[in-house]
């Protein structure tokens, strides 16, 4: 099978442990597409804290963030954004509020935080995003998705009531079992990639998929060759065809030599 595109995730899977890409990687990525074999990411992390490393890349194609959510061309231009509906984003938004449990809310590319303390700013610097407060109520604001952070029992219960009392409305997903996830329910990197897909006019049979963990399976599946890298959680390995290096071991561009080059 001759493929035309790959898409990568970052934490874990493209980005090192240490959130940097290799120069090997990132030859290696530039020689992919000069042998006319596109690269982007699908990514759960902001356009904007994905676009930087996009350019650093010299990449071209449009990126798939917030979990497929949005699909965005490195000029800005959008090309689909799925948001959750405002009622069920005001309820969504009282149930965590009460919780106790620090939420984060995603919205036209700004990061609101519920609670300020060090786990959560260590992740907005992982991300590269300046948060904000998280206002008093929504008002006008476009929720595109909901972060918790908390103890993976405390994780697994709010998930749990969010299925139970929104069922097909939402979808939910977890990573590392500490952080959960909340949009809209076709906001899977499946659908971003189907969407990208359609741009470019090619088969999902001719998309390479490469991640590591719980909110990657339906990406692994609905590509035409799933990949997990050696680092990935058991149910990503399960999901995928084959396996790969591990991202400290640049497993993204040994990959795409054995492919493409």
């Amino acid at each position: 099978m001759a493929y035309k595109l790959i898409a990568a995730d970052l934490d874990r899977t493209l980005l090192r442990s240490d959130g940097t890409v290799s120069d090997f990687t990132k030859e290696t990525i530039r020689r992919c597409m000069e042998a006319g074999v596109g690269f982007t990411f699908a990514t759960g992390r902001m356009y904007c804290s994905a676009l930087p490393i996009a350019r650093r890349l010299e990449l071209e194609l449009p990126l798939i963030t917030y979990q497929g959510a949005l699909l965005k061309k490195l000029n800005g231009d959008v090309m689909h954004a799925l948001h959750l509906p405002a009622e069920i984003a005001g309820e969504l938004e009282e149930i965590l509020r009460k919780s106790g449990m620090h939420y984060n809310i995603y919205s036209d590319e700004k990061l609101y935080f519920s609670t300020f303390g060090q786990k959560v700013m260590d992740y907005a610097r992982h991300i590269g995003v300046e948060p904000l407060a998280a206002p008093k109520g929504l008002g006008s604001i476009h929720v595109t998705q909901y972060g918790v952070f908390d103890e993976p029992k405390q994780i697994a219960e709010l998930q749990q009531r969010i299925e139970e009392q929104f069922g097909s409305q939402v979808r939910t997903v977890t990573s590392g079992g500490r952080f959960l996830e909340i949009c809209h329910p076709m906001a899977q990197k499946s659908y971003g990639l189907a969407q990208l897909a359609e741009h470019l006019g090619i088969h999902r049979d001719e998309i390479v998929a490469v991640g590591d963990n719980n909110n990657d399976l339906d990406m692994l599946q609905y590509a035409g060759l799933g990949v997990a890298v050696e680092n990935a959680v058991p149910e990503a390995k399960a999901a995928a065809n084959r396996l790969t290096a591990s991202n400290d071991d640049d497993g993204v561009a040994r990959l795409i030599q054995e492919l493409v080059l």
